[in-house]
């Protein structure tokens, strides 16, 4: 049997730990007084972008910051952004001082806003998200945390900042985005925070049709959740997130139909979900165009998220892995196939048709959705690293041969799965 593909490895790999890295048509607006004067001195620091969009101009834009010396104890974030974009984000990166070129090579000085137009993460490398916004003046990723709860920068940590415009007028556009980030002292902090940031990697919305996408993420520790948000394009037309029990039993937490200006819900008093439970979300698409949409980081691609802050920290979790850190999701479809047809189909589609790969996914019905995700996992994970040392040269036989013995259980398990 085919293993997955080269470009499914890299989506995983990257995607689905940074997917936000475009975003739709934005509305438009203006400047006004919304925008953020700086915190006062030694409570915080502002990350600022400003920059001119020519008329007809879509483009993303980046700019390299470093956190002081003294790092950050991240209590509280503000987010304000004019008019003409979707989101602004600020992440993490692994650099300890400013990189003097891009991923792909290119010099320049990172300190001054620059095109990154393909992703931020096409030209840097990124950790994870600290703060972002979707709506100019709507709610940010971060919002504010308990007392002595923080999201922790250490000292001298290379952030980026990232923006995506469009300019839809005849007018040349000053745009200005800013994020306060408020701290506390490291006396103060009693617990640190983490930023969650659940990606599902299987969306294929077919041309002039419907579909859905849904994932869900199970934890394996005790966790308070402060507020959660979704991420989509243009073709979002609904979405819904539920907590799971330890049962099974699912709860409503946050329903709506938008995919820009998007609304937060915000947990008072606080979420809290035990070891062996999950949250569980869903979105609903509708495409009018005459071509098939796949997920992907670009306008012309789709995307289905949750964001949100909690505590205390667990960085496996943030991105739906597990301990050994393996993305460990459990993904459900909404059609008829049983598992065997699904991995017959998946195994079966050319490579580079996305939107068929994923499809295969997508159209698979909901009871066999935990056996199709693990063997899926399985292989993906190289047989959770047991397969590392076969596929790490250009012997494809020797890999997909390991593959197929070390997940050999979970191959048994999709093949009894059945649609009833």
């Amino acid at each position: 049997m085919r293993t997955t593909t080269s470009s499914f490895l890299v989506l995983l790999g990257a995607a689905a730990l940074f997917g936000c890295s475009s975003s739709d048509t934005p509305s438009e607006g203006e400047p006004g007084d919304v925008l953020l004067e700086p915190p006062a001195q030694g409570t915080g620091v502002q990350y600022r972008m400003v920059s001119t969009i020519e008329p007809a101009q879509e483009i993303e834009r980046c700019q390299l910051f470093v956190a002081p010396p003294e790092g950050l104890n991240v209590n509280r974030e503000e987010v304000r952004f004019s008019g003409g974009s979707h989101h602004v984000l600020l992440y993490a990166t692994p650099y300890t001082e400013m990189p003097t070129e891009t991923i792909r090579g290119k010099k320049l000085d990172p300190t001054q806003v620059h095109d990154c137009n393909d992703g931020p993460q096409a030209e840097w490398d990124v950790t994870g998200v600290i703060a972002g916004a979707q709506s100019s003046d709507g709610k940010s990723f971060l919002g504010g945390m308990p007392e002595g709860v923080a999201l922790k920068v250490a000292p001298g940590t290379v952030l980026l900042m990232n923006t995506h415009y469009l300019n839809s007028s005849a007018e040349p556009l000053e745009t200005d985005a800013r994020i306060n980030l408020h701290t506390i002292p490291d006396e103060e902090v009693t617990t640190e925070a983490g930023m969650l940031f659940h990606y599902n990697p299987f969306i294929s919305v077919p041309a002039h049709g419907e579909s859905s996408a849904r994932m869900r993420c199970t934890t394996e520790h005790d966790i308070s959740i402060v507020r959660i948000q979704s991420h989509m394009h243009r073709r979002g037309v609904g979405y819904v997130a539920h907590k799971v029990d330890a049962g099974g039993n699912m709860t409503e937490l946050y329903a709506h139909d938008r995919w820009e200006d998007v609304p937060s819900q915000e947990f008072t008093p606080l979420l809290e979900l035990k070891a062996g439970e999950a949250l569980d979300y869903r979105c609903d698409f509708k495409n009018t165009e005459d071509r098939d949409i796949a997920q992907g980081l670009t306008t012309r691609d789709e995307m289905c998220m949750l964001i949100g802050p909690y505590f205390p920290r667990s960085q496996a979790y943030e991105n739906c892995a597990n301990e050994q850190n393996f993305f460990v999701p459990t993904w459900f479809g909404s059609g008829k196939s049983t598992c065997t047809e699904a991995l017959s189909c998946m195994n079966s589609t050319p490579n580079g048709d996305d939107a068929a790969l994923y499809g295969c996914v997508v159209d698979s019905c909901e009871s066999v959705g935990p056996q199709l995700s693990e063997v899926i996992t399985c292989q993906i994970s190289g047989a959770y690293g047991a397969c590392n040392e076969a596929c790490s040269g250009q012997d494809a036989e020797a890999c997909n041969t390991c593959i197929v013995t070390e997940c050999a259980a979970e191959m048994e398990a999709c093949e009894t799965a059945t649609c009833d």
